[in-house]
């Protein structure tokens, strides 16, 4: 099923989206279509990334400081036991 959107853009925007249509021979509407699938996939990544961001805490350097990481791990098995 095809659906229609109807954007408002300001002059500046318009402008630059009739620049690019001349320039690359496309359809405003498929700059639009290709800039709005662009966005989604990057949107769609971000998404899927930021489920794990800030899942466990501790210091940032724990994967490369062994003393932290040491006494962070000890901790962490106190508190669950």
């Amino acid at each position: 099923m095809n659906e229609t959107l109807t954007v408002r853009l300001g002059k500046e925007l318009a402008d630059a989206l009739q620049t690019e249509a001349r320039a690359s021979g496309l359809a405003k509407g498929e700059i639009a279509r290709q800039a709005l699938q662009a966005r989604l996939r990057q949107k769609s990544t971000l998404t899927v990334m930021r489920r794990y961001f800030g899942v466990t805490g501790g210091p940032s350097d724990l994967s490369t400081n062994k003393t932290y990481r040491r006494s962070w791990n000890k901790k962490r098995h106190e508190a669950h036991s």
